[in-house]
This record gives C-alpha cells, structure tokens and sequence, in this order.
C-alpha cells in the first residue's frame, strides 16, 4: 500500500501524496508564545485540516502517516490536540524532536546527507550539517516566524533585533557543501522574487535566493506594512503567510550576516520528503 505524509507544523500543515505536495496554513503555533499553550480556534482549524488530509488520502488508498513539530512539541496542552486529531481524523501523530526535525529535513532536501540545512518553521529553526553519512552540526531553537511576528508585535527593528540575538545562540556553524533552506519562509521568498503569482515548485525549487533580492523584498514588506496589503502586493502568498513573512524576510537577512554567505539555495524537497525517505515509505 503506498503511503501519504502530513506534516503537522507550526505554522501549515502539509500532505505528500503520491509525489504531490499540499499545503494549508493554520497558524497551530498562534499564542503559544505568550500562553504556552494551543489556542482552542488555532487546533480547532488545524484538526479540520488533517480531518480533510486524511479523507483525501484514504479516498486514494493511501496509508497515513502524520509527524508534528515544535508548536506540539513546546505546548502544555499537546495532549489535547493529539487526541483530537484521533478521535477526529483516526490518527495518530507522531511528534519527532528538534534534532530529529533538522536531521529529516536534511535528509529531504540532500538524501546524501552533504550538505548544510537551514530549515525555518512557525515555531522553531533548525540549522544542521552533515558530512560523511554524519552530522557534524545540528541544533534546533524556538525562533520560529510565528513566534518572532508575535514577539515583536509586528515591529521590524524589534524582529531584526531579536533574530540577531536568536542566531548568536547556535554558535559557530561550519557550512559543509552546499547551503540550502528550506521551509515555507524560503519557498515564499523565492516566489516573491520570481515574481510568481501562482507557486510553481518548478520554478521555486532550486532557485538561488541572494542577499540583495531579500533585502530588497524586506524594505517592500516593511514599507507595505499590512498583511493585507502585502498579500495585494504579493497575490502568491496565502493570507495567514501573509501575516509571517516580514518577519521571515527580517530572519533570512540577518541569517545572511550570521553565516556569512550572500546566497541559498531554495528547496521545495524538505522534511516531507525526509519523513517518507526515513520511515522508507512509498509515497
């Protein structure tokens, strides 16, 4: 039996079915800052979600397997969500730990393993490194685009202010083969400076993000402010990204200055991919 994926992250939860990718943004990560908790309204519209997931993937005779992240992982009430989502949608959700969330998305987007992986969610950020089928860095700290936005209260100094003392918590990261990142933050990025209307992971996927391209879309968000504004501005992001990416254009700029590079590239391959590869899943 083939087998679909669902990734059950801070900021989207996202399907891999039969090669395809499905993305839907539910902010699960929503306050958590602030309550340490999952608001009920934030579970109740990621429960759906899965619910539909999980039809969708049955309906296609596929076997599901779902993973959550650092949203379920930090909050006091991951008890509660989790048994919504069985009694719901009859799953269960396996919650994988930080160093395990950096080490499957490496595994995603470089199935070898050489390379140096920047995966940035709603809730956390995973920086590793591998070389030699080993890792030779791996480190996962809560500065997630949700958690940023809503520390700053929307305010960039404050956002670029706290990303800087964020980064300097990793320490020294040593880059092995190519620099890559993945992540919603990433592939919205690189749509925007495509000039994408619609997400075609063809033209996303591989793309080289530089410095001055996200500089120059960082001054553009800040200056347009709203997220309503933003998503008149950029029609490829879904609303709720909307609301995240100042914040994420503020994170890939500072991270820019922090690893001392001027480029990335983008990989539409992510943790999705590394799940199903890891579990050796026929997806």
């Amino acid at each position: 039996m083939k087998a679909a994926v669902i990734d059950i992250g801070s900021g989207s939860v996202r399907l891999l079915l039969g090669g395809k990718k499905t993305t839907v943004m539910t902010k699960l990560g929503e306050g958590l800052n602030a309550t340490g908790k999952l608001s009920e309204a934030a579970m109740k519209r990621t429960v759906l979600t899965v619910k539909d997931f999980v039809m969708t993937a049955r309906m296609a005779g596929a076997e599901v397997y779902a993973f959550a992240t650092e949203a379920v992982r930090a909050a006091s009430n991951r008890s509660e969500f989790l048994s919504a989502v069985v009694e719901e949608c009859g799953v269960r959700v396996e919650i994988i730990s930080g160093n395990e969330e950096a080490e499957i998305a490496l595994l995603g987007a470089c199935p070898d393993g050489a390379a140096t992986v920047v995966d940035i969610g709603g809730a956390s950020v995973e920086i590793v490194s591998g070389c030699d089928n080993e890792l030779s860095f791996v480190k996962s700290l809560p500065l997630g685009m949700v958690r940023l936005t809503e520390r700053a209260g929307g305010n960039p100094d404050l956002m670029q202010a706290y990303a800087v003392k964020g980064l300097r918590r990793y320490g020294g990261v040593k880059i092995n083969g190519e620099l890559i990142g993945v992540g919603g933050t990433f592939t919205s990025l690189a749509a925007m400076a495509l000039g994408l209307k619609k997400y075609n992971v063809d033209k996303v996927h591989g793309y080289i993000l530089t410095r001055e391209a996200v500089k120059d879309l960082r001054n553009k968000l800040v200056e347009a402010g709203d997220p309503k504004k933003i998503s008149a501005l950029y029609p490829v992001l879904p609303a709720m990204r909307s609301e995240l990416i100042t914040a994420g254009a503020v994170f890939v700029l500072e991270l820019f200055d922090y690893l001392g590079v001027n480029s990335i590239k983008v990989s539409d391959a992510d943790n999705l991919d590394g799940f199903a590869r890891y579990k050796k899943l026929a997806v």
